[in-house]
């Protein structure tokens, strides 16, 4: 017995110190990137606008969408593109295969013709169909019918279809602000080695978007809505701007990424055999410059703000999460290589710790932390006073991270909050500790498991015509 009460302690120790790092790491994050918001916020823009809408200056964006069964949600991100402030870009849809109405949707809403012309190979791809073509406000937009092929797939598509030497990823249920692509931008025109920017993603199903292409802002009904907004709060706005600090992000989110197409082409575009293949590019872009001395970035813009529909029940969150796990151990595993190898700088040191520790084995730890405090508690060698301290100063600080992150992007957006609403944002800061993070920890720990079996699928939630419409788990 005293050998298991010394390993018992031992262990809550291990976890009490895991828990405490991570958690103050992750407030010094929110309290530096509420800083960087502030001062950008404060910023005056007229040089950047004077930059971005003159002739000479300004650089072509390829707007690429891939979808598959989108019908519901597409015509509503094309049109929230066409409202974007940025002088120049192409909008390209890639129907991958769909068997809705995503074609006849995006035909038939934007008049669409059909065309015959080759698209240029410079990444193999599954065989176009039809082209479709059409000019909105002089905007160019196509529309490629594709074999199914999968995500990655789709998007290597598009990048033989477009024209210019930057493209933007998009997903097919995201809507941007009228200034998303132009703050994707900016970074590129402050400094010409920046050759992959992400985005901000913020979740849709409490917003409406406008005609004059501005968001009305709503905090949603139901506990797993809500949950999965300050979730993405704290998650956008703790370790990206700081790995940012030094060039150490390694993700770029799917749903809003700028990206320099001639070195995404060199390193082979997407790979079609990962699910996570945006963070696979990304660490495959470190990696490839890295490797040939040459000098780059890659940044995170905050203010750059797009918008996504985030799952609206426990099913489809759990499609989401054991992707988004299993995309994170394919590249974890591609590129061992790079951890703790000085010669990929801080990314190798830092950032590959960060996520291995941090993200992929964090489910782990945290169960069986939980384990042995059940076990503990059962054989009555608890410290229920140390515990009770630890889980306090733990929700403290977790809520306390959520709070900066959520009121500093409320700060961004200039939206007010009654004070019922934030009432309600502090009190769902402490409630997503209990029940919304288990689930979670549990969808990632059978992700784990199922990894080796794991089939490569291009899994799709409920989408609904109305974001603030959808079905919740409980209401307000």
């Amino acid at each position: 017995m005293a050998i298991f009460r010394t390993l018992v302690q031992a262990l809550d120790f291990f976890f009490l110190a895991y828990i405490l790092i991570y958690t103050v790491f992750l407030f010094v994050c929110v309290t530096v990137s509420a800083s960087v918001i502030e001062r950008r916020a404060r910023q005056n823009f007229l040089h950047h606008y004077n930059m971005l809408h003159n002739d000479v200056n300004y650089l072509p964006v390829s707007v690429l969408v891939p979808a598959h069964n989108e019908e519901i949600s597409i015509a509503d991100t094309i049109r929230s593109l066409l409202r974007s402030d940025y002088p120049d870009f192409e909008i390209i849809v890639i129907d991958d295969g769909s068997t809705d109405r995503t074609r006849d949707v995006v035909v038939n809403t934007f008049h669409l013709q059909k065309v015959s012309r080759p698209v240029r190979r410079v990444l193999p791809t599954k065989e176009a169909i039809e082209i479709y073509e059409s000019v909105d406000d002089g905007k160019p937009i196509m529309l490629v019918v594709k074999e199914n092929g999968g995500k990655a797939d789709s998007l290597n598509m598009g990048i033989n279809a477009s024209r210019y030497p930057f493209f933007l990823s998009i997903d097919a249920d995201t809507m941007v602000q009228i200034d998303t692509i132009s703050e994707l931008v900016r970074p590129i025109m402050e400094n010409s080695r920046v050759i992959a920017c992400g985005g901000m993603v913020q979740v849709s199903n409490s917003v409406v978007s406008k005609d004059d292409g501005s968001m009305e802002y709503h905090f949603p009904t139901g506990y797993l809505a809500r949950c999965q907004i300050l979730e993405y709060h704290r998650t956008f706005l703790s370790s990206r701007v700081f790995l940012d600090a030094f060039n150490g992000n390694m993700i770029i989110s799917g749903a809003c990424g700028l990206f320099r197409k001639d070195i995404v082409v060199q390193v082979g575009g997407y790979d079609t055999g990962v699910i996570g293949e945006d963070m696979e590019l990304v660490v495959k872009l470190h990696s490839f410059c890295r490797c040939h001395r040459y000098g780059y970035r890659i940044v995170y813009s905050p203010t750059a703000i797009c918008w996504t529909q985030a799952p609206a029940s426990v099913e489809d969150l759990k499609k989401q999460r054991m992707r988004w796990h299993v995309g994170l151990l394919q590249s974890l595993i591609r590129y061992k290589h790079v951890l703790l190898n000085p010669r990929f700088g801080m990314m190798g040191i830092v950032s590959m710790i960060y996520y291995l520790i941090f993200e992929a084995l964090a489910p782990f730890i945290e169960f069986t932390g939980l384990l042995f405090t059940m076990i503990a508690a059962l054989f009555g060698i608890l410290h229920e006073i140390s515990m009770i301290s630890y889980f306090t100063l733990f929700l403290a600080f977790s809520a306390l991270v959520t709070i900066t992150s959520f009121f500093s992007q409320m700060y961004v957006l200039a939206t007010r909050l009654s004070f019922r609403r934030t009432l309600t944002v502090v009190c769902y800061a402490l409630l997503e500790c209990f029940g919304y993070r288990q689930i979670i920890t549990f969808f990632r720990i059978r992700a784990t498991i199922q990894y080796p079996k794991y089939r490569n699928k291009w899994e799709h939630g409920v989408r609904f015509a109305n974001p603030t419409e959808e079905p919740g788990l409980g209401n307000e």
